[in-house]
């Protein structure tokens, strides 16, 4: 069974970056330098994952050397994500306590590197961070402590066998992926740092969430089919449709179809009207220029998104397969 983006979606045309290949092949050997690809599950996971690849649709005007920055982060969340939800998916303490190394490892002053992870994070801020404001290093380690109670939840849930209620889930969800830090790295990217009452403002947070919704729902529908236990997905919208509404697993990819279809139409209103929000907060040529080039890049990372999710083989496995009576609407469950 085989969910497929919405038309609209399929239709977009979507560019790559010319030195994909060259930063599929310097990531795989900056991985087994970094010590991350421990095993052959790891260097399974990365073969199927294109790490390259994926970074070159995401951000297909990155020059050679940042693009090498590029795909070494989405090497790394690679393998975070094996560790989340995988090798300690069950275990909410043990998780909780390498997240906060992570964190501690990339983003603290004066830290010694501890372990893979940690050190390969740190790595990439270092390199990334030569060129950019502290404050730049602040907002992205803000958004990669963002990532971190997802993943624990998650682990609660599964580990209980639960499901998360309703209430606050759309604001837990869209952090649940780790876009939230490829989306601060689009800044790193342009090379652009935007003053605090523009990047807090409601105008630029509109954009920023719709770009993160987009990220994920074409993430979690596309993914659905490949889980032969999607329930296991905690923050997947169609896993969370399913419980908390009683959808079937049809009626649920339907909505989050139609969800996807809103979003990037709302996206598109946003970025159209940005130069009139710009002008309300009597930002200056030069901030001016640089929101409108960044918003520019993030429609063409949301739309890069789409074009790996299409192409890495992760994708085209379909291991889902229903239990006769599954597709139909169930009572909704949840877990307070």
């Amino acid at each position: 069974m085989n969910y497929p983006l919405p038309q609209p979606l399929r239709s977009i045309a979507i560019a790559r970056n010319r030195h994909t290949e060259a930063a599929q092949r310097h990531t795989r050997q900056w991985t087994i330098k970094q010590g991350l690809e421990h095993s052959e599950h790891t260097a399974h996971q990365l073969d199927i994952y294109l790490p390259g690849t994926y970074a070159g649709y995401m951000w297909p005007q990155a020059s050679r050397n940042d693009l090498f920055i590029l795909s070494d982060l989405t090497g790394w969340f690679s393998c975070q994500d094996d560790i989340a939800d995988e090798d300690l998916s069950q275990d909410p303490v043990a998780l909780e306590a390498s997240l906060h190394e992570v964190y501690r490892t990339a983003f603290g002053r004066g830290t010694k590197p501890v372990g893979a992870l940690g050190a390969g994070l740190a790595d990439i801020v270092r390199r990334s961070g030569k060129r950019m404001p502290e404050q730049w290093k602040q907002r992205t380690a803000e958004q990669y402590a963002s990532y971190l109670f997802p993943c624990v939840t998650a682990a609660i849930h599964r580990l209980q066998k639960t499901q998360p209620g309703a209430e606050e889930y759309e604001s837990i969800w869209r952090n649940a992926g780790g876009f939230q830090v490829c989306h601060e790295f689009t800044y790193f990217e342009r090379n652009v740092h935007l003053p605090s009452f523009l990047y807090y403002s409601a105008a630029w947070q509109e954009i920023r969430l719709l770009n993160l919704n987009l990220l994920k729902a074409v993430n979690d529908l596309l993914s659905f089919s490949i889980m032969e236990n999607p329930d296991e997905d905690i923050y997947n919208l169609l896993t969370h449709l399913r419980h908390s509404r009683g959808y079937s697993p049809d009626r649920a990819a339907c909505e989050v179809s139609r969800r996807l279809e809103e979003w990037a139409e709302r996206f598109e209103h946003a970025q159209l009207g940005l130069p009139r929000a710009l002008d309300q907060l009597k930002c200056d040529d030069i901030v001016h220029e640089q929101a409108l080039r960044c918003a520019e890049a993030f429609k063409l990372q949301w739309h890069g998104n789409i074009g790996w999710h299409l192409e890495a083989p992760r994708y085209r496995e379909i291991r889902f397969q229903p239990q006769e009576g599954s597709l139909n609407e169930v009572p909704p469950q949840y877990s307070d």
